[in-house]
Parts: C-alpha cells; sequence; structure tokens
C-alpha cells in the first residue's frame, strides 16, 4: 500500500506549492536553473501561473501534505510541439526511498504519452536522480558543462531525452 497519493496540483495547492518549491530551492541550490533568491521574492501570483501553464505532479502523504513536486511543460511553438520538458523534480527527504519520485514520474511520463520527446536536465552528481531517470528510460544525449554556478562553483548537467515512435 502506497503511502502517498499524486494528483496534479491547481490554484487552490499555490501555497503548499510555493512551500516546497521554496524549499528544494534552498536545500539544493545546485539542483535547479531557478534560485531561492530569486523566486523567493515572487508573488503568489508568479506560483499561480506556474501552476496554470504548466502540468505540476504533487505527491501527497495520508495527512494530505505535499511532499513532493515535479513539473511539466508543453512547448507551444509549431516545429516544437512534439517536445515536453520535465522540470522541478523534487521530494521531501522524509519520502525518499519511498517510490514517490517514480509515482511523480509515472504520473508525467503519461501526461506527456501524447509528444514525442519528453526531456530534462539533471546535475551529473546526483546519482539517485541519473538513475531515477535512467529507469524510466531516459537516456543521457549530451552534457552541459559548466550549466549551472553557485556560489563559485560550476555543475555540468546530464541533457537527457525519452523518444517514443509518434510524431504529432
Amino acid at each position: 500500500m502506497n503511502t502517498f497519493t499524486i494528483r496534479r496540483l491547481n490554484e487552490s495547492d499555490v501555497d503548499d506549492f510555493r512551500r516546497v518549491r521554496l524549499e528544494a530551492l534552498r536545500l539544493h541550490p545546485e539542483a535547479f536553473g531557478a534560485s531561492w533568491e530569486e523566486w523567493s521574492l515572487k508573488p503568489d501570483q508568479f506560483f499561480a501561473e506556474r501552476l496554470r501553464n504548466n502540468v505540476v505532479f504533487g505527491g501527497f502523504d495520508l495527512n494530505n501534505t505535499l511532499l513532493g513536486i515535479m513539473g511539466l511543460q508543453f512547448n507551444t511553438a509549431p516545429k516544437l510541439s512534439h517536445v515536453a520538458t520535465l522540470w522541478g523534480m523534487y521530494v521531501r527527504a522524509e519520502m525518499r526511498g519511498s517510490g514517490l519520485a517514480s509515482g511523480l514520474i509515472a504520473a508525467a511520463l503519461e501526461a506527456g504519452k501524447e509528444v514525442r520527446t519528453l526531456q530534462l536536465s539533471v546535475v551529473t552528481t546526483n546519482q539517485a536522480a541519473c538513475a531515477l531517470y535512467r529507469s524510466a528510460g531516459f537516456t543521457e544525449w549530451a552534457t552541459d558543462t559548466g550549466a549551472l554556478c553557485v556560489n563559485g562553483v560550476f555543475y555540468d548537467e546530464f541533457l537527457m531525452r525519452r523518444d517514443s515512435v509518434t510524431c504529432r
């Protein structure tokens, strides 16, 4: 039996989404292109807009506390509408190893099943995340060296993708 549920977040979840997203950016600045310093100054409307313009899934414990998030952004440009990007994966420490991250990826894969290519980037030093994405069928197609600079330290990112056989 799962100790969590997964569902798409909506604007009524904006406070929880803001709290968990800012926690992720504060605790793991090397894992995200966005920064806590910038996002912590954003109004609630900014976070509500992220929920409106993306498909964002949340993982909740049995007390309905948001403990994990993952976003999916569909490309609207006609020549790129076959590509979607996974972003912002974060699972709070107490839920790591519970299967929540795999559940969030499964939800994103289901939501993105109509596009040909799902892509993401992951810092190369996060071995657990790299293994998780590989287990979900993502493969590395490039390494972006020095992709992020955090406190004067450069971090490389693997660019990963998962392709289906369909083209829309």
